[in-house]
């Protein structure tokens, strides 16, 4: 019996151990892939739905684009009601996951870089867009790309109005929000006192506005993505390869993730780990003389009706968008 027991015990112990190892190894996946590497491709029409806004150009900025995961109904009719609170003509684009083929493909990637699975997810999300504004003829084409886990102030049209044409010519980004970016150089001050400083540390890709000539050269450095893009872009920028312009204090802002779900695009496993890395945040920024914006001036997520958003969701949706994609 006590053998029997003892039997019953390793067992137990070995599928407690495995499943601990299964949960964090979710997103850093090591195992052999000798695939060929599956082409990140543009965005195709079909699949994007359409939030038809009044709000078509912005400053030099012709198209607007936010990155949603299929399955995650809820950013989607945060999404929606933030977008058309604002009346912005935009487009919501399925996400790629780390389910997807092209990113299962790029496993062997995780081997000996400084990237998981999920961070290559977060780079092909954005890298289609980049692909989409790099086909322009036109060097000087802009977009702004939202992820869909944002806020964004209720003046955000007036303000980026507000920056003289000219300030658009010399960026290759422009950052609505940012993550332990201390002001730079000033450059402009715009309307309500909205600042356009040359950005030192810009550690955030959750909204930006880049251009057809600027998305050519990223595409060029990051055609394999070695470490997370927002990781990148901050080297490139520190080798003088980029030029970031950031807003302060910040347009956009991040909204608390606390999703346990594995393939969500940058997730957050408990609110105990987002709290850490939130007060780790809190004090690189601190020490790194980075403003701290938290809070906006005047939210627009706070205006919204999301019960007529859903509704908006349900009557319009089609495609992989109306798919069982839970994981």
């Amino acid at each position: 019996m006590f053998r029997e027991n003892k039997h019953v015990s390793i067992c137990l112990l070995c599928t407690i151990i495995f499943s601990l190892w299964y949960w964090y190894s979710s997103s850093f996946i090591f195992i052999r892939n000798d695939s060929i590497d599956q082409p990140i491709k543009r965005p195709l029409n079909t699949t994007f739905i359409h939030l038809n806004g009044n709000v078509k150009t912005i400053g030099n900025v012709k198209q607007m684009f936010v990155i949603n995961l299929p399955y995650r109904e809820d950013r989607r009719i945060g999404s929606i009601g933030l977008f058309q609170k604002l009346d912005f003509d935009a487009f919501i684009v399925p996400a790629y996951s780390i389910d997807s083929p092209e990113i299962r493909s790029r496993i062997h990637l995780t081997r000996k870089n400084s990237i998981r699975l999920v961070e290559i997810a977060c780079w092909a999300s954005h890298i289609q867009l980049w692909l989409e504004v790099a086909s322009s003829p036109n060097d000087n084409t802009w977009i702004l790309i939202f992820e869909d886990d944002i806020d964004l102030e209720l003046s955000t049209y007036d303000i980026l109005q507000s920056f003289p044409s000219h300030l658009w010519t010399s960026p290759d980004i422009i950052q609505l929000g940012y993550c332990g970016n201390a002001p730079g150089r000033l450059i402009y001050t715009g309307l309500q006192g909205y600042r356009l400083h040359q950005a030192k540390h810009p550690g955030c890709t959750h909204a930006y506005a880049i251009r057809s000539s600027s998305a050519r050269k990223l595409l060029s450095f990051l055609s394999i993505p070695l470490k997370p893009i927002d990781d990148a872009i901050i080297d490139f920028v520190d080798d003088k390869q980029l030029l970031v312009y950031s807003i302060h204090p910040p347009l956009a802002i991040q909204q608390v993730n606390t999703s346990a779900r594995r393939a969500d695009v940058s997730p957050v496993r408990s609110r105990f780990m987002y709290q850490i890395k939130t007060w780790t945040n809190f004090i690189f920024d601190t020490w790194t003389g980075a403003e701290i914006g938290r809070q906006l001036k005047n939210s627009t997520l706070a205006q919204v009706n999301f019960v007529q958003a859903n509704q908006w969701r349900i009557q319009h949706e089609s495609q992989i968008w109306k798919r069982n994609l839970s994981q």
